[in-house]
C-alpha cells in the first residue's frame, strides 16, 4: 500500500478514536487536523464535496438511528462526535478504501460486517447507548450500512470524477 494511502487510513482511525474517547470538542479539533493533513497530502478539491456529502448523510443516518430507537445519544439531535467520524471516514473513500468503491459486493459485505463492530466500539467506549436490545440494534445497523455502502459505492463511481487507481503510484 502506498504510504499516502496508509497515512490516509491512519488519519481516519486516529481521528475516530479521538472523537470517540474525548467527545465533541476533541472531535471537532481532530476533524480539523485530519482534514488539514489530508488536504496537504492529496490537494484534491473534489474531496470537499465528498466530506460535505458524508456530513449530511451521517447526520441523517444518525438521526434516523436515534428516531428509530436503535441508538441513544442522550440528546434530541446527533452530537458532533459521530458526525465528525462520518466526515473523517469520507476522506478514505477516494483513497485508502477506493478498492471497496470499485467493488459494490465487497462494499456491501464490509458495511454489513464492519459497521456493527464500529458502532459496538462506540457504545462500549463512547457516551452513547443501545436504544433496543443489542442483537436488534446490530442487525439494523448491519442492514442499513450494507445498503448504504452499496449506495455510496454506486454514487462515488457515478458522480465523482476520480477514484484513486488500483495501481500504486511510483
Amino acid at each position: 500500500m502506498h504510504y499516502k494511502k496508509l497515512a490516509n487510513f491512519a488519519l481516519f482511525v486516529l481521528g475516530w478514536w479521538a472523537a470517540l474517547l474525548y467527545g465533541n470538542a476533541m472531535a471537532l479539533i481532530a476533524l480539523f487536523l485530519v482534514l488539514m493533513l489530508h488536504f496537504l497530502m492529496w490537494r484534491d478539491i473534489q474531496d470537499i464535496f465528498v466530506v460535505l456529502g458524508f456530513i449530511f448523510c451521517g447526520f441523517g443516518v444518525e438521526w434516523a438511528f436515534m428516531a428509530g430507537g436503535v441508538l441513544d445519544y442522550g440528546a434530541n439531535l446527533p452530537p458532533a462526535w459521530p458526525i465528525c467520524i462520518w466526515a473523517m471516514l469520507s476522506i478514505t473513500i477516494r483513497h485508502s478504501l477506493a478498492w471497496l468503491v470499485r467493488n459494490r459486493l465487497w462494499s456491501v459485505v464490509t458495511g454489513l460486517l464492519v459497521a456493527p463492530a464500529f458502532y459496538a466500539n462506540s457504545i462500549y467506549f463512547g457516551p452513547a447507548s443501545w436504544g433496543q436490545p443489542l442483537w436488534q440494534s446490530l442487525l439494523i445497523i448491519a442492514l442499513v450500512w450494507g445498503l448504504l455502502a452499496g449506495c455510496i459505492s454506486q454514487v462515488m463511481l457515478t458522480f465523482v470524477e476520480k477514484v484513486e487507481p488500483v495501481q500504486s503510484e511510483a
